[in-house]
């Protein structure tokens, strides 16, 4: 009898997103076929659509405005499944926003971004079979805010990839230039990732806050939210003691560049808004770099479960990367990131697909 097909890792190819959690479902009894479309060319699903049409399931692996271009969002493409599609549509939210996150934005802006989450959220609900999260926090926003049914959700923490080449410490300190205890913000640089707030605190940082971002993107594009942020924390920095412990670092950033300020990287900061899940979270836990966070309802999820992030209480960061950067609480984070890793790495997370693959398409 043969294997029912399954399409997994449905996302754009430069996605942080791996797909090859698929390939430990393989032996699990699925065929499994993995695709990606080209970013900003949506038009190139069409390349895809023959294996889409033949699976029992696809499972889409990425967020709302998986299409490209400029945020094209999803549930175009769920409508269009929904109408000439016999299988069953899984959908992973790597995000799941509150409406009730109160954003410093106009009264219009405010209204509008509460319509399209109201929106996307009733398509991708109504023209979906299953939804999964990465966080118990994000099911029970989909059911609360959204109108989720809670048995068609489950809630199963992002795959952590395994980095094959780990750079070496010293020597990436040595090739980046650094020295001492280094603290790391990395990636898009926008007002909800929150660096400006751990820049205000350096002063009373023990150590260099290393800010690394590809801004000749965000040139290329004039994308003025981007621009004016980073011109913000800038200004921070003129502050002669908040700027000798903070440096930017601002450069393309190639996949063994990034993991280079990883491996030479004391603590990794994620200074997030409420709301935002981190493929940077993800990729710390994959170099075993302990983490501070901010104290927002996905991160404290983590801290409680498993221990593997410590918490910047009320926006403290300087507290919090002064206490989790003490021998005893730093060999405690990585022991329980090791432990992790091996819980939810891609080499077992399929086992936890499968029990979902089985329920929609009625297998148990």
């Amino acid at each position: 009898e043969p294997c029912p097909k399954a399409f997994v890792g449905f996302t754009r190819e430069d996605s942080v997103y791996p797909t090859d959690r698929a390939d430990t479902i393989v032996a699990h009894a699925y065929s499994i076929w993995k695709g990606e479309y080209v970013f900003q060319k949506p038009l190139s699903l069409f390349k895809i659509l023959p294996h889409l049409m033949k699976s029992d399931i696809i499972h889409i692996q990425h967020e709302y405005n998986i299409l490209g271009w400029k945020g094209l969002p999803l549930f175009p493409l769920l409508f269009f499944l929904r109408f000439f599609y016999n299988g069953k549509t899984i959908l992973t939210l790597h995000n799941v926003p509150s409406k009730k996150t109160d954003r410093k934005e106009s009264k219009i802006k405010s209204i509008l971004r509460r319509a399209l989450y109201t929106t996307q959220n009733a398509m991708i609900k109504h023209f979906s079979d299953y939804t999964l999260t990465h966080c118990e926090h994000f099911r029970n926003l989909l059911n609360e805010e959204y109108g989720f049914k809670l048995e068609k959700i489950t809630a199963i923490p992002q795959a952590i990839k395994k980095i094959e080449m780990v750079p070496k410490r010293e020597l990436s300190r040595k090739e980046l230039g650094l020295s001492g205890k280094n603290y790391l913000i990395i990636g898009t640089f926008v007002p909800d990732h929150g660096a400006a707030d751990v820049v205000k605190q350096a002063d009373k940082i023990n150590g260099t806050v290393l800010i690394v971002t590809n801004a000749s993107r965000a040139y290329k594009r004039n994308d003025k939210r981007v621009l004016d942020y980073l011109g913000y924390v800038k200004s921070l920095a003129k502050n002669p003691k908040i700027g000798k412990n903070v440096r930017f670092d601002l450069k393309e950033l190639p996949f063994d560049l990034w993991w280079k300020y990883f491996a030479a990287s004391d603590l990794i900061l994620l200074p997030y808004k409420e709301g935002l899940a981190s493929g940077i979270f993800s990729d710390a836990i994959a170099m075993q770099i302990p983490m501070v966070g901010s104290d927002i309802a996905y991160f404290k999820e983590f801290d409680k479960k498993y221990g593997i992030i410590e918490l910047a209480t009320n926006g403290d960061f300087s507290s919090a990367i002064n206490k989790a950067i003490k021998p005893e609480n730093y060999g405690k984070m990585k022991k329980r990131m090791k432990e992790y890793l091996n819980e939810f790495g891609v080499s077992s997370i399929g086992k936890k697909y499968l029990p979902v693959y089985k329920k929609v398409t009625k297998e148990e």
